[in-house]
């Protein structure tokens, strides 16, 4: 009888593009609005993102997101993420 592997939700980070656990992940909700906010538990559109610097660097440069989110999101709105996940200190 074979043992069953332990199975996680696979994402890939928007910045980097590696696959990583879910739990590993930030996730990321956009709105009709076009502005980004951090919901782990959010209904709608999301997106996955990495707690490193180098893969938010990375988000900043994509030139669309439109494919993660069914929806454009404007360089502002990644500008203001970004400085939202700066502020808080992630372990």
């Amino acid at each position: 009888m074979a043992l069953k592997q332990d199975r996680r939700p696979q994402r890939t980070c928007l910045g980097c593009g590696a696959r990583d656990n879910q739990e590993a992940l930030l996730r990321l909700v956009a709105h009709d609005d076009g502005e980004l906010q951090l919901d782990r538990l959010g209904k709608g559109r999301g997106g996955y993102l990495h707690k490193a610097r180098e893969c938010w660097n990375s988000f900043l440069k994509k030139k669309s997101l439109y494919r993660a989110f069914r929806l454009e999101v404007g360089r502002e709105a990644r500008e203001k993420l970004i400085l939202t996940l700066r502020d808080r200190r992630w372990e």
